[in-house]
């Protein structure tokens, strides 16, 4: 018995780093998107080139923020093998996003 609750115990834990991880991913997309728009502000940079630039940090923050919120409903659930599978996929489309839409 003592066992099974150091197992749920160690499951927990696991799912409270990966939601911490993916909420900071989250977030440092959205400020990225935000800090990148606002820094380019010149007369020389036009307004769709740095929206280029900056869009690619709010999607992957978005592709992140959805999987957050799927995990976040499976750990609620107590489904906590789920959510440490799908707060680890939200944590790899972070980096995948960013790959994938660099030109």
């Amino acid at each position: 018995m003592d066992e099974i609750i150091k197992r749920e115990k160690q499951l927990d834990w696991i799912c409270r780093i990966l939601i911490s991880l993916d909420l900071y991913l989250t977030v440092s997309g959205y400020i990225s998107f935000f800090q990148t728009k606002y820094q380019l502000t010149s007369p020389l940079i036009p307004r769709s080139a740095s929206y280029d630039i900056s869009e690619i940090y709010m999607k992957a923050a978005l592709f992140t923020g959805i999987g957050l919120l799927a995990g976040l409903w499976f750990y609620f659930f107590q489904k906590r093998i789920v959510a440490i599978i799908l707060l680890c996929l939200a944590a790899f489309s972070y980096e995948i996003v960013l790959l994938l839409f660099r030109k």
